[in-house]
């Protein structure tokens, strides 16, 4: 299974890039391709340049993978314009009918807006199957961090192990119902609002 991981955040060395990396290396055996927002790997949408070697690079990885990890933190209460970016790139071709676990993350006890900012507006016209199962990682600059795993680290690294499983299950069901989606969607292409 080909996995990409989408580190959301707009900052170098951001809590969503170390938590995205420990991700990949606990959960994928650090085998996921690794998609990093503050490398800026996408221009900012405007509509045009579909021809340009990064946008066209970027669109190639996604429509490689069969199931991504978003991991996004909430900033304000809500998500950051990159992964907004990012689907404003990435459309049918790439994602649709194929299944992905979002990840929020928060300095402190919030990040449930993220979730349903990502579930409300990235999925409509993307055709995105975001899982049932969710993560949730809250204060996020002390999660993993020390030697003796502490309660919520252990709660988590158990759950995240446990939508992981999941997303692969999932993304080996769904291939052939991608296949079918994308061969038989003729004039549907955007979705119902």
């Amino acid at each position: 299974m080909k996995t990409l991981i989408v580190a959301a955040s707009q900052r170098q060395d951001s809590q969503s890039s170390r938590l995205a990396g420990i991700v990949n290396s606990r959960y994928f055996e650090g085998a996921a391709d690794l998609l990093h927002m503050a490398d800026k790997p996408l221009p900012e949408w405007d509509g045009t340049g579909f021809e340009r070697d990064d946008v066209k690079s970027v669109k190639a990885r996604v429509e490689a993978a069969d199931a991504l990890v978003i991991v996004v933190p909430e900033w304000n209460g809500m998500a950051p314009s990159a992964i907004k970016n990012f689907f404003l790139w990435n459309g049918l071709t790439e994602l649709a009918h194929k299944p992905a676990l979002l990840i929020a993350v928060s300095a402190s006890a919030g990040g449930a807006y993220v979730i349903n900012e990502m579930r409300t507006s990235s999925y409509k016209n993307s055709r995105l199957l975001y899982l049932p199962e969710h993560l949730i990682y809250r204060n996020a600059g002390d999660l993993w961090q020390s030697e003796e795993p502490t309660k919520s680290d252990s709660y988590l690294a158990a759950r995240t192990e446990y939508a992981v499983n999941l997303l692969k299950a999932y993304a080996e069901a769904m291939k052939p119902v991608r296949k079918l989606a994308l061969a038989t969607m003729g004039d549907f292409t955007n979705g119902m609002s």
